[in-house]
């Protein structure tokens, strides 16, 4: 470490504040002590003053030399205190100075001590901070990545239901046709709605239809049905109003059976019967006749396309409910441009064919499917509206023929999982 040196009026303050010394002692003892001290052995003046002669008394000229040696040697010692003083004097300026040095030493030690701790905790703590900022952007990262997952993936899925309820329901589309939602309601929020006994469907739509913005969506405000809805043993009994909405034209009776049908299906009822406010089978305009009640468990072979609401929502759909006899059917005419309403998701120059087989059906593209040809939100939807169509069969799907490997977490090397339901949705 380098210290700043001593100037000439420090050196002066510190020599004029010295102590001043003085020497009682004999030259006798100084010289004993000097004699015991082994680091002055080889000092010159020292071994002069031990070197004199053995005093002769028989030759006066030896006497007289003796005399004149011991004049010399006390002259040379009456000389020792001062070289004393000075050296006791220049030995405290140097321990003094030392010692303020070394306080000075110490201090800045301390402060540098004191400083690099600071700094230390600054560099941990900046460290810490560092280190969980990364990880902070590492989990927003994975997060915003199984976001846009989920955003391409508009479909439900087992995966999405491990900690939820699903509860179904059609809304009404501005073209008098039905539109399938599935809602993903977690399990504390239909526990703190309905407590620990499991609702019905028709307790979750009587809950959860009338909080559904349809207008917001882009849909017609169509529910809750008008009239009153009714359980009867495994059945529904939907008791219509004299004046209602749903009896105008064909096109708006089919819509509203097509509601009843995505918001009951799959439900622990077996059937729908709609009646008039006595009791009796509603007859509607167009039929001429009493209605029959309308089964809910029957399969429903649909095959999906893509519908756009007026705001430019997309969801996937069937087309005017159009059913088919199999599945290779139904996945060979989804190419098919059928209305303006629906729109296929297959594109023109996409060609392929279909092969059912023991564990699920397979199509294979005739030329192989880069998805990245496409835009990810359209090749993405044309994998889910097969496997929907595949699933409306109760069948498993596989792609042959694609370059990916994989997309947006599908495993494009084995069969697509089954989904739940089209168009995922969460209550608000």
């Amino acid at each position: 470490m380098t210290h700043k040196p001593f100037d000439d009026e420090q050196l002066e303050h510190v020599l004029n504040n010295a102590p001043k010394l003085s020497d009682h002692r004999s030259k006798e003892d100084i010289l004993n002590r000097l004699m015991a001290d082994t680091r002055l052995q080889d000092n010159i003046h020292l071994q002069e003053a031990i070197q004199q002669p053995v005093e002769d008394e028989q030759t006066q000229q030896q006497s007289n030399s003796l005399k004149q040696e011991e004049r010399s040697t006390e002259s040379k010692f009456r000389k020792i205190p001062f070289f004393m003083s000075v050296a006791a004097v220049f030995a405290l300026t140097i321990l003094v100075g030392s010692m303020v040095m070394n306080n000075q030493a110490e201090q800045k030690d301390q402060a540098s001590t004191a400083e690099t701790a600071t700094y230390s905790t600054l560099q941990e703590d900046r460290a810490t901070k560092d280190a969980s900022a990364k990880d902070e952007v590492l989990q927003s990262n994975i997060v915003t990545e199984h976001e846009r997952i989920l955003s391409l993936r508009s479909s439900v899925y087992e995966e999405d239901v491990k900690d939820a309820v699903v509860f179904r329901i059609g809304l009404a589309g501005r073209d008098a046709e039905s539109v399938p939602m599935t809602y993903v309601i977690p399990n504390e929020r239909v526990a703190t709605d309905f407590g620990t006994e499991k609702p019905s469907t028709l307790q979750m739509y009587e809950k959860y239809a009338p909080q559904i913005d349809e207008e917001a969506k882009g849909f017609t405000d169509y529910h809750p049905y008008k009239g009153e809805l009714k359980e009867k043993e495994d059945k529904l009994v939907h008791v219509l109003p004299k004046d209602n909405d749903y009896d105008v034209a064909s096109a708006t009776v089919n819509e509203y059976k097509g509601t009843l049908e995505d918001t009951f299906s799959d439900s622990e009822y077996t059937e729908v019967e709609i009646q008039n406010e006595d009791g009796t089978p509603y007859e509607f305009s167009q039929d001429g006749e009493p209605s029959q009640a309308m089964s809910l468990t029957g399969a429903k072979h649909y095959n999906y396309y893509l519908y756009k609401d007026p705001n430019g929502a997309e969801y996937l759909s069937p087309d005017f409910r159009q059913t088919f006899a199999n599945v290779t059917e139904a996945l060979t005419q989804m190419k098919n441009k059928n209305d303006d309403v629906y729109v296929p998701v297959v594109p023109e120059n996409v060609t392929y064919t279909v092969k059912e087989e023991a564990d699920g059906v397979v199509i294979t593209f005739d030329i192989p499917l880069d998805l990245t040809s496409l835009e990810p939100i359209r090749a993405t939807q044309l994998i889910e509206a097969m496997m929907l169509t595949a699933a409306s069969f109760d069948q498993q799907l596989r792609l042959d023929n694609v370059v990916q490997e994989s997309w947006e977490g599908f495993d494009l090397k084995n069969y697509l999982p089954k989904p739940v339901g089209p168009n995922k949705q969460y209550m608000p």
